[in-house]
């Protein structure tokens, strides 16, 4: 028997189910899915129970999933749906704000998270390694990341899903495009194959994880239409309990990867198909499922995974598929705890089950995944609503008529040593009584946990609340990544705690958990602890509890290039102290220089008012013997007889839970042969968000950020050169509305400066002379990629300082992207470069003189290597910034 078709529904039961979800079918935060609650909720939960299909699924980037037909196996059919995710995305480019390279992974991995919830995952995943930019090659993806090492992953995850099909987006082969695409094709073949042989990764064997040989293996289509595919599933099915088709309703998911999309959403109903082929047999076949000749009935566990049947074991397996049948018999609308009794027989005989399985692991790993489905269902059927909140030690919650009126109590991240309270509330909203056993707190080693006692019986639409004090140790480590690189050069993360490998991101440090009983029978329900924070005038959000230093010190700049020949050398630091523990943690910041080097000043005193405050400290370093080298600069902050080095950086964007990425408070210092013109003064037009302008001020720019009324009315004349930044026209309406204004100041002598910008820049609307910028314009991926400067002599090249070939090497990332295709006569190409195998482009940095100024449209990749101190692009940036204008003074 194979898996078919979801639960059949009486028409009036699906019509009340679409009635159910029409006033939920807008877009709502992931933490909101109210398709997840309620009848609509308990449904999918109830039809996930009458099969034991899984899934793994497996992509390159966030983006990459075919998010319908995750929504379509999981919410459609019951299948439990694993994503495996190579890398997270931190080599591309972010519509959110100037995140790039590991920012920019921890943004991604959270949207992915959102979208996740959409598609109804159970369990997503990643590897330990890096997206590195844009990639042509599959061999290159593979020397870069280490073919062994990446199918080591791979195969530790299969082992750890251990699904029945895998189903890979990407083929493996050119036709997939981009390398990292063709890395996790040809990844997922050979994974699909090694999974389950023993003598490959004996060690993971050794570590507990048995080799597991998927039944079936399916990739995509690709770009090829998939006509004759093996499988075609028609993902645009309508789904009453979601109130849209699943293509539409993961599409909404994808639409909080706003990274990378901006937040498009277009929402198409109708027919639309995923199609893929099997992989493995000797002919082709057409299929009408992914499990077809797979028994995915809960009777025929045993015959699917291989294992003898224990005696005894086909009536419980009887026993748990009757009670399921019963529970879809007895589900009513206005009631979806009526079928919880029936519920809790099959729990009750999952259980009994596993205990029989001594001997059949394999049955029994299936079996536990039950278990919690389960749970999962009668939870939902119940309404059980669990939540746990962190809140100020001594705080109470506002009461009385006027409460709802009242803000709740907020509170920030814990901190090493600090005391709370947490408030835990349970209500049962079913007609099924419930027994309460214990409320718990599950901590990090150390921390006490106070309070909590009690319980009572809960009948329908009552609530029992506990509170509990917690203890933070005061050597509690912060809550960060599981993962790090020491250098945005490094392909693979290094891994600071194993037991999370391969997870999205590290768990809460404080759970809670409430194990309560339905006719005997426990059942459990865990949260992560979250704390209120204020969002004034929406009110508040909540988040995870998180745990941060009582001081978290960041410098800027963390990459200084300082100009050569100075008499006296000299560059600026700040540092920004953030206090988290306020009042009494008075204390010293000072710097670790090198050898001869000083500051002024040598130190500063703080003494912060309030948890929460923060200061910024300057120190102007004097470095005299500055050479072309590498130098290290650490910031140190003493209070008492504890030292802080490192800080965080809190990435906030809506809908998405804040992410904390740790750096160490170090500056990298580095004496470059680089000259300006004296005196520059430089509008910068900020897009989505870039780190130019610092960067800029380490060459002694003046730089003013150019907002509406300066592109509206301000005098533009007094700007040595104007820069558009990362993306500007794709984002600032005002750039364009204004345009003509930019060029009327190139037309007086001006000089104006185009850096990286999407094809929302229609060269044929705001440049001076047409060009054309296509949607799949040409970039140049290989930050290595050989260039040639095609006109040497020109004043780019020569003034104020003489440009070679060795201004391109050590560059990050990529060389560029967004390059014209065609381009007027008026314009001059500067450079020329290309990947392997690709001709040569000379569309991304051209110039022209429009009236008596300079025009230039430069789509290679300054906004990624100015902030990382690559010394070329200073150089090449600083004789841009300089055009028409006399060279410096000889030293």
């Amino acid at each position: 028997m194979t898996q078919g078709n979801p639960p059949r529904t009486s028409a009036r039961l699906v019509a009340l189910l679409a009635l159910a979800v029409a006033f939920a079918a807008a877009p709502l935060p992931a933490q909101m899915l109210t398709q997840d609650r309620g009848a609509t909720g308990a449904w999918q939960a109830i039809a996930r129970l009458r099969t034991t299909a899984s899934v793994l699924h497996t992509t390159a980037h966030p983006d990459d999933e075919d998010g319908g037909l995750l929504a379509w196996l999981s919410r459609g059919r019951g299948v439990r749906v694993g994503l495996l995710t190579l890398n997270r995305g931190e080599g591309g480019d972010n519509a959110l704000g100037p995140e790039l390279f590991d920012a920019l992974g921890l943004v991604r991995t959270e949207e992915l998270r959102v979208a996740g919830r959409y598609y109804g995952l159970d369990r997503q995943y990643f590897t330990d390694v890096v997206d590195y930019g844009f990639s042509k090659r599959l061999d290159e993806a593979l020397s870069k990341w280490g073919h062994e090492d990446l199918l080591r992953d791979v195969v530790r995850v299969i082992r750890t899903h251990r699904p029945f099909v895998i189903i890979s987006r990407f083929q493996g082969d050119a036709r997939d495009g981009h390398g990292n695409h063709q890395a996790a094709g040809l990844i997922t073949k050979e994974g699909f194959e090694a999974a389950g042989d023993p003598a490959r990764f004996p060690e993971m064997t050794a570590e507990g994880l048995r080799p597991w040989k998927p039944l079936k293996l399916y990739t995509g289509t690709g770009w090829t239409g998939g006509m004759g595919a093996t499988l075609a599933v028609d993902v645009g099915e309508y789904s009453p309990w979601l109130g849209e088709s699943y293509q539409n309703f993961a599409r909404i998911g994808l639409s909080y990867q706003r990274s990378q999309n901006s937040g498009t959403l277009r929402l198409a109903p109708g027919p639309s198909f995923a199609r893929y082929n099997r992989v493995g047999v000797a002919a082709v076949v057409r299929e009408t499922s992914f499990f077809e000749g797979i028994d995915t009935t809960i009777p025929g566990l045993f015959r699917t995974v291989g294992e003898p049947e224990p005696e005894g074991m086909a009536a419980l397996l009887g026993t748990i598929d009757r009670e399921v049948k019963v529970a879809i018999a007895a589900f009513r609308l206005d009631d979806p705890s009526a079928c919880v009794p029936a519920l809790t027989r099959g729990l009750k005989a999952t259980r009994e089950a596993i205990g029989g399985c001594d001997s059949a692991p394999e049955a029994a790993f299936v079996l536990k995944v039950k278990e919690r489905q389960f749970q999962d269902a009668i939870n939902v059927a119940l309404g059980i609503e669990f939540t746990a909140t962190a809140r100020p030690a001594e705080s109470t919650e506002p009461s009385g008529p006027f409460a709802a009126f009242m803000p709740a109590p907020v509170m920030g991240p814990v901190v090493p040593g600090q005391t709370f309270q947490v408030k835990a509330s349970l209500t049962n909203h079913g007609g099924v009584e419930i027994v309460p056993v214990t409320v718990s707190l599950r901590s990090e080693p150390l921390w006490k946990i106070e309070g909590g006692e009690g319980g009572a019986t809960l009948k329908s639409n009552q609530t029992d609340a506990r509170t509990f004090t917690v203890h933070v140790p005061a050597d509690a480590q912060p809550s960060r990544p599981y993962f790090a690189r020491r250098s945005i050069a490094a392909e693979r993360y290094t891994l600071v705690d194993h037991k999370h490998r391969h997870a999205p991101a590290t768990p809460p440090p404080l759970t809670a958990t409430v194990r309560y009983a339905v006719d005997g029978v426990p059942v459990e329900v865990m949260e992560p602890v979250y704390r209120r924070e204020a969002n004034s005038p929406y009110g508040s959000d909540l988040r995870a509890l998180e745990v941060v230093p009582a001081v978290a010190i960041t410098v800027s700049p963390r990459y200084a290039d300082v100009p050569l020949g100075a008499s006296e050398p000299s560059f600026a630091v700040a540092v920004e102290l953030l206090h988290n523990r306020g009042e009494g943690q008075g204390g010293v910041l000072t710097l670790e220089l090198p050898r001869g080097w000083t500051s002024e000043p040598s130190e500063h005193a703080f003494a912060p008012a309030s948890a929460g405050e923060k200061a910024t400290y300057r120190f102007r370093i004097k470095a005299p013997g500055l050479e072309d080298r590498e130098y290290t600069i650490n910031a140190v902050a003493t209070v008492g007889d504890r030292t802080y080095r490192e800080g965080y950086e809190t990435l906030r964007h809506r809908d998405l839970s804040p992410q904390y990425l740790y750096r160490p408070a170090v500056v990298q210092a580095r004496g470059v042969d680089v000259k300006i013109a004296p005196g520059m003064t430089v509008g910068y037009v900020m897009g989505v968000g870039d780190e130019v302008p610092a960067a800029l001020e380490q060459l002694g720019v003046k730089v003013r950020l150019l907002g509406e009324a300066d592109l509206a009315g301000g005098d533009l004349g007094r700007f040595d050169a104007v820069i558009t930044g990362t993306r500007a026209y794709g984002v600032r309406e005002d750039l364009k509305t204004h345009n003509g204004r930019l060029l009327d100041y190139v037309k007086a002598g001006g000089n104006l400066i185009v850096l990286y910008n999407t094809p929302e820049f229609d060269p044929a609307k705001f440049a001076p002379f047409p060009a054309r910028l296509p949607g799949n314009a040409e970039e140049v991926s290989e930050e290595d990629a050989a260039v040639a400067i095609l006109h040497p002599r020109n004043p780019v090249f020569t003034r104020p300082n003489a440009i070679t070939n060795a201004d391109f090497r050590g560059w990050v990332e990529q060389r560029g992207s967004k390059f014209f295709a065609s381009w007027d006569g008026a314009y001059t190409p500067m450079l020329s470069t290309h990947d392997q195998g690709q001709s040569p482009q000379k569309g991304g940095w051209l110039m022209a003189r429009h009236g008596k100024g300079h025009y230039t449209y430069c789509a290679y990749a300054f906004h990624r290597q100015l902030p990382f101190g690559v010394p070329g692009a200073f150089r090449l940036m600083a004789n841009l910034l300089s055009l028409g204008k006399s060279d410096p003074p000889p030293d």
